[in-house]
This record gives structure tokens, sequence and C-alpha cells, in this order.
């Protein structure tokens, strides 16, 4: 899995935590830090794993999933080329992975030694309160996340998801799903059939097309309608 690369200064610099370190500590992280190569289907760790590593996504996919006593796949989180993950492990009083961490695609990541950013956090104050920052906006986020899972149905759910994505992709009418239906339809908690439903009452509604991956919004108007808990017409 670990690569002969080494990662570049720029990996560091773009990591939410390290860039807001000193010249000197940078430099202690990129010195510990390693390229991380993985096919997909393979998985990077399971839940309960040591927390020995944090990560960015370079390159590729991954999700966050836990597995219920049924076997069911709940995902957690889809992981795109950017995002960083692991972090709120290096303050757990046991620091294992809570969740397992699977490639979607073939995916590239700098592994960063956590043990070590741990002593750098107890080092430098303005670094930890950067992290507790970072913390909040996806506590916020996850928050939101599970008020739609608890209160909106699968339409709503469907509709803020699209919004969402409109948002990253700065897309008006033109979405591209980032990964699968069925991945989409986890991350959701929807069975794939309920997403597809959704997606062909919305187009027979004349609200969206969709071929493939790709969703175009025809009536900008009524989706947004939508959020607002308006019927379909």
């Amino acid at each position: 899995m670990t690569s002969t690369q080494r990662p570049s200064r720029q990996h560091v610099d773009e990591h939410r935590i390290f860039s807001a370190l000193p010249e000197t500590l940078r430099e202690r992280v990129l010195a510990r830090a390693e390229i991380v190569e993985i096919d997909r289907g393979e998985t990077l760790f399971h839940e309960g794993d040591p927390a020995r590593r944090i990560f960015l996504c370079e390159a590729g996919q991954l999700k966050l999933y836990r597995l219920a006593p049924n076997g069911n796949e709940k995902i957690i989180a889809l992981l795109q080329p950017g995002s960083t993950f692991a972090e709120a492990t290096m303050f757990m009083e046991e620091r294992n992975y809570p969740v397992n961490c699977e490639a979607l695609k073939a995916s590239r990541l700098v592994a960063f030694d956590a043990d070590d950013c741990v002593a750098m956090l107890r080092e430098d104050v303005d670094a930890c309160f950067k992290l507790m920052a970072m913390f909040s906006r996806r506590l916020r986020q996850r928050l939101t996340d599970i008020e739609a899972l608890s209160l909106q149905n699968a339409t709503l759910r469907v509709v803020n998801y699209l919004l969402q994505l409109q948002h990253q992709q700065d897309a008006s009418e033109q979405l591209e799903l980032p990964t699968s239906k069925k991945h989409v339809a986890g991350l959701l908690a929807l069975q794939p059939e309920t997403l597809s439903r959704v997606f062909a009452q919305l187009q027979e509604g004349g609200v969206i097309q969709v071929s493939g991956r790709r969703i175009r919004i025809l009536d900008s108007e009524r989706f947004n309608d939508i959020t607002y808990g308006l019927a379909i017409s």
C-alpha cells in the first residue's frame, strides 16, 4: 500500500490543520508523511484498528461506513479528492478508528503520523484552535445530516443532496453524481429502489432529467420549492 514516492510540501500546506503550523513544524510533518496507494475495493482500515495515521485524499474516492449487527452497511461519508479524515481520532481516549474505510476507486492518499501530530498540537495552541473550528463545522453538518435522515422524507433527502452537489460543483443546471446510485442511496439511508423511484417521480414531474449519473435540472423554481415542502404538480 505504501508508495515509494514521497509527499510534497504542497500536501502539507493544503491540509486544514497543518497549514496553520509554523514553518519548522510543517517540515517535521512532511518528513514523517507517506504516500499510500490502494486499489478499488481495498480496505484502508477497519473499525477498531489502532488509529496511527490521519489522511488527505489526493485522488480517487473512498467511503467511511459502519456495519449493523444484521450486516447492513451504513455509509457515513463519501470522500473526494481534497477531503481530510480521521483527525478526530487524535483526541480519543482509546485511539481506534470508529468506522471502516474502503476505496470506491483506486485512490492515492497522504498519510500523516498521528502520534507525532498529537505531540505537535500540544506545542501549538493556534493549530489546536483551528482544528477545533474544523470539528465545529463538521458537527454542524452532521447535525444537519441527522435532521435530514430523521425528519425528511425520501424526496426531500434526495433534493437536498442534489442542492449540496450544486453548491460543491458550482453548477446551476447540470450536476453529476460523484459515485454510483447505490452508494448515494446508502449515504441517504435509502434503498436503491427508493432512490430510483424518487428520481423517476421528479423526472416524470418535469423537475429533472436523469441520464446515468448526470442530473439536469429542468425547472429550478419547482426544484427549490420541494425543499419547502411544496408538492410536485
